[in-house]
């Protein structure tokens, strides 16, 4: 995955794609432990549940990622975008709607905190290509 010393916009980081997570034997996702991670969510929930279990991968167990090892920013920005991607196909299903809001919000102040010369681009691309519906920012290599 590319770096992003200068964080110079979507052109320099990857968002991995669905292919990466399909590498990873869901099992593991057995040994989670996350308000988010549930078998009805993970499985059973069409539209959202390949989102839900990628960010979940990448949230707590991005060495299983044999090819690529995203950076922790990168890790970040990908589990921003998955957990996004999730949350327009789930906002108005559950009650844990308010979970993945707050969620969402710790991950973009972690990259606040930690990343002070973020480019908030990024952020603004990634919403509007969920908001589309569209898939263009996902690498599969």
């Amino acid at each position: 995955m590319s770096k992003l010393p200068n964080t110079g916009g979507l052109d320099t980081l990857h968002i991995l794609g669905p292919s990466y997570f399909d590498r990873i034997d869901r099992k593991q996702l057995d040994n989670i432990t996350d308000d988010l991670h549930d078998i009805v969510l993970t499985f059973s929930f069409i539209k959202g549940s390949m989102p839900l279990r990628n960010y979940l991968f990448l949230t707590h167990m991005p060495h299983l990622l044999k090819r690529i090892r995203p950076d922790a920013l990168a890790c970040l920005v990908n589990r921003y975008y998955w957990l996004k991607k999730f949350s327009v196909h789930y906002e108005k299903r559950d009650k844990k709607f308010g979970l993945l809001q707050k969620q969402i919000v710790s991950i973009i102040e972690t990259i606040d905190h930690n990343f002070p010369n973020f480019d908030w681009d990024i952020i603004q691309d990634i919403q509007h290509h969920i908001r589309q519906g569209d898939n263009r920012l996902e690498r599969d290599e």
